[in-house]
C-alpha cells in the first residue's frame, strides 16, 4: 500500500506552475543549496581520514554489490582495515557481509510501505491494530523506547506523510494545501490528529510479552483514518535513521569489530573506537541570518554517539523532510503531538554521548529542541546524565561540555 496523504480525489494540488524567485531570496537559497551539496557529499568525512595508500588503513565499507533493498544509501561506514594486525582485505570484506545483512534487515524492520515474509515489520503493525505482533528484538526495542519516554510523536505518522507532500511540492501554492499554517483544511487535519496523538485512549502501544508489541487503535481514530485514506499510524520518520544507526552500530561491533565510524547524511554519528588513540572531528555549522556559517570542528574521542538537530536542509534524506518558501519560512520535520506542527528552538543543536546511543540521545534531548527557546538549565541537566550539547547564541559557541575542544576556522 502506498504511502498516501488521504483520497488522491481530495484537495488535489494544483498545476505546477513556473515560478520566478525573488532577488531578495536568491542569496539565502543559493546559501542552502551549496550547503546541501558540501553537507551531502562530505558534512560527516572526517579530518583525520587520510586514506592510506595500500590494503590497510581507513576504508569506506560498501554492501555486497547486486544485494536486495537495504538502508546503506542513508550512512557511510569506514573502518581502520588492518589495524588489528589481521589481513586488511579479509577484514573488509567480513564486514562488508556483516553490514549488508544488518542494512538489509534493518530496512525491512523500519519500512511502513510494504510487508516482508521475513519479518514482521512497522507495516505489518500499522495494518493490524489492537492485534498482538511478535517481532523483532531489534524493532521491539525500539518502540519500547520512544514509548517509555513518552514519545508520542512516533503516532504522527499521518501528518509526517503529509509533510512529505508538502515538502516535494513543486511551488509554493501546492506546499501550502499541505501546511497547517497556510491551509484551512491542512490546520484542521493537523490538529485532529494531534488530538488524537496526544489521547493514549485513542492510540497507545502495549507490550505484553517478550517481543510482542499490540498497537491499540480506538474505533474512533480508525474511523477516521478509514475516512481519510491514511496507511501509518506509527512512524519513525526522522527519527529513524538515529535507531538504524544504532542498530547497524551494534551489529558491526557485536561481531568484536571497534576501529569504525558510522555516520548518516542526516547528521546522526556512531564511532565505535574504544582505544582512545585517535582524536575525531565533527564540523559545527551556524545559520546566522540568512548564511551558514563554519565555526570550525569539535574534536573529540570515542565512542561516542552525536545526534544533530538542524531547522534547515543538511543532506540528501532532508529533501523530503524539509521546504523553504519564496519568503525563506522553512518547514522542518520536527512535528510536536501537542499541535502537529512544527518546532524548533533553535538554527540548530549537537548533542552527544559516550554513554548512549543515538536514539537515546534524541530522545533525551528532542523536547529541549522542541521548545521556544534552548535553554542552557535544561541542557545542563541533561550533561549531569552524561549527554552534552552545543549550540550558538548570538553567534557564539555554548557548551554544557567542560573537556570542549574546538579547532579554529581555516581562512
Amino acid at each position: 500500500m502506498g504511502r498516501t496523504v488521504k483520497d488522491p480525489n481530495r484537495r488535489q494540488p494544483k498545476p505546477v506552475q513556473k515560478v520566478q524567485l525573488s532577488e531578495k531570496n536568491v542569496g539565502r537559497r543559493i546559501v542552502l543549496v551549496v550547503l546541501f551539496l558540501a553537507i551531502g557529499s562530505g558534512f560527516l568525512v572526517y579530518g583525520f581520514m587520510n586514506f592510506l595508500r595500500g590494503d590497510s588503513g581507513w576504508r569506506e565499507i560498501s554492501v555486497k554489490a547486486g544485494s536486495e533493498l537495504n538502508c546503506s544509501e542513508d550512512f557511510t561506514l569506514k573502518y581502520n582495515v588492518g589495524a588489528g594486525g589481521v589481513s586488511a582485505g579479509g577484514e573488509a570484506k567480513a564486514l562488508s557481509l556483516i553490514y549488508t545483512d544488518a542494512a538489509v534487515k534493518g530496512y525491512r524492520l523500519f519500512n511502513i510501505d510494504e510487508s516482508f515474509d521475513d519479518v514482521t515489520n512497522l507495516y505489518d503493525i500499522n495494518q493490524h491494530p489492537n492485534e498482538v505482533m511478535t517481532v523483532d528484538p531489534v524493532l521491539y526495542d525500539a518502540l519500547k523506547k520512544v514509548s517509555d519516554a513518552n514519545c508520542r510523536e512516533i503516532y504522527l505518522g499521518p501528518l509526517y506523510a503529509s509533510l512529505e507532500n508538502l515538502c516535494m511540492s513543486n511551488d509554493d501554492a501546492a506546499a501550502a494545501q499541505f501546511d497547517p499554517e497556510k491551509d484551512d483544511d491542512a490546520a484542521e487535519e493537523a490538529a485532529a490528529v494531534a488530538a488524537f496523538a496526544q489521547n493514549p485512549d485513542d492510540i497507545s502501544m502495549e507490550f505484553p510479552g517478550e517481543n510482542q508489541v499490540c498497537l491499540h487503535v480506538s474505533d474512533a481514530y480508525q474511523a477516521y483514518a478509514a475516512e481519510m485514506g491514511y496507511t501509518a499510524y506509527l512512524d519513525f520518520f526522522w527519527m529513524k535513521n538515529a535507531f538504524l544507526i544504532d542498530y547497524l552500530a551494534d551489529m558491526i561491533r557485536g561481531e568484536g569489530y571497534q576501529l569504525g565510524i558510522i555516520s548518516s547524511k542526516d547528521g546522526f554519528v556512531r564511532c565505535l573506537d574504544e582505544t582512545g588513540k585517535k582524536e575525531y572531528q565533527y564540523p559545527l555549522y551556524h545559520l546566522s541570518g540568512n548564511e551558514i556559517q563554519s565555526h570550525g570542528t569539535m574534536m573529540y574521542e570515542g565512542p561516542k554517539s552525536i545526534v544533530f538537530f538542524h531547522a534547515y536542509q543538511a543532506g540528501s534524506p532532508d529533501t523530503y523532510r524539509y521546504y523553504q518558501y519564496q519568503d525563506g519560512t522553512m518547514r522542518t520535520p520536527y512535528l510536536s503531538a501537542s499541535d502537529g506542527k512544527d518546532h524548533t528552538a533553535a538554527s540548530e543543536l549537537i548533542v552527544y554521548s559516550g554513554e548512549y546511543g543515538c536514539a537515546d540521545t534524541l530522545l533525551a534531548a528532542f523536547f529541549d529542541y522542541q521548545a521556544e527557546s534552548l535553554s542552557g538549565e535544561l541542557l545542563k541537566t541533561l550533561a549531569s546524565q552524561k549527554i552534552y550539547s552545543v549550540w550558538f547564541e548570538n553567534n557564539e559557541i555554548q557548551t554544557t561540555d567542560g573537556k570542549f575542544s574546538v579547532t579554529a576556522v581555516n581562512k
